[in-house]
């Protein structure tokens, strides 16, 4: 981690404001996840073409996610038949500023990711206007499920346009449940311009055999915290990520 937030450190900056200017209209959104350890290599290969985001002198910023769903886990049930048009409704704090913000997630069939969001001023009247306008849910239809801690780096591409996530030591907790810390593993999302399949950023992953994969921090919970739930559709990624975060670290 101390030679990641070097190279982090030594990265020209973004504000928030001019990070919101670069225009995705017509993106795709790719996955990967892999070992922290090849993070040091993979920064220093893309440093020079890429703007690090800064927020209050931070760059690498803690996030908490918390997710709900119906008693009988319509929307989890719906992701793993592989639905299209389904949906995710979470509420997301960044801690650094202490906003929230009450998301939804809407996967259409043609396999774009469109997301919807709202400050919440926990005003449950608002919260529930905002659910039900965007989702075929009512609010009193849902209930908490789980939530999640992680740290997140952004970043934007000096030449195209192209956001970077990073994120890290990905945490799991809910009421009554013993916290459950996933380590070594970073999951990396490229929201990019159909054009842009060549960045640096892509390249580079190629380069070191690391291909796109899907991944829900949502499912990943559920499997953690729920073992009634179906999963036999993401068994295979379970076991990838299990053999991935126990890799010796070189």
């Amino acid at each position: 981690m101390d030679k990641l937030r070097e190279i982090v450190e030594k990265m020209e900056s973004i504000s928030l404001k001019e990070m919101d200017r670069v225009s995705l209209m017509n993106r795709t959104d790719t996955k990967f996840y892999l070992h922290e350890k090849y993070l040091p290599h993979i920064l220093s290969s893309i440093q020079d073409n890429y703007f690090v985001l800064e927020i209050e002198t931070e760059r690498i910023m803690p996030y908490e996610s918390h997710y709900y769903d119906t008693p009988s886990f319509t929307m989890y049930h719906w992701h793993h038949s592989g639905k299209s048009n389904r949906f995710k409704i979470r509420r997301r704090q960044y801690l650094l500023t202490g906003e929230i913000y009450l998301e939804v997630k809407f996967k259409n069939n043609k396999g774009k990711t469109l997301k919807k969001r709202e400050l919440d001023g926990k005003k449950g009247d608002e919260g529930q206007i905002f659910v039900e306008k965007n989702t075929p849910f009512k609010h009193e239809d849902l209930q908490y499920i789980l939530s999640n801690r992680f740290s997140r780096i952004m970043f934007i591409n000096k030449h195209i346009n192209e956001r970077i996530s990073i994120d890290l030591n990905l945490c799991y907790h809910k009421l009554q449940a013993e916290t459950i810390n996933i380590p070594h593993l970073a999951i990396i999302e490229i929201k990019s311009e159909l054009y842009a399949e060549n960045s640096e950023m892509q390249q580079t992953l190629k380069g070191l055999q690391i291909y796109p994969q899907s991944f829900s921090k949502f499912v990943t919970g559920c499997h953690l915290y729920y073992e009634n739930l179906k999963f036999n559709r993401f068994k295979g990624r379970f076991l990838k990520i299990n053999k991935l975060i126990n890799q010796e670290i070189l």
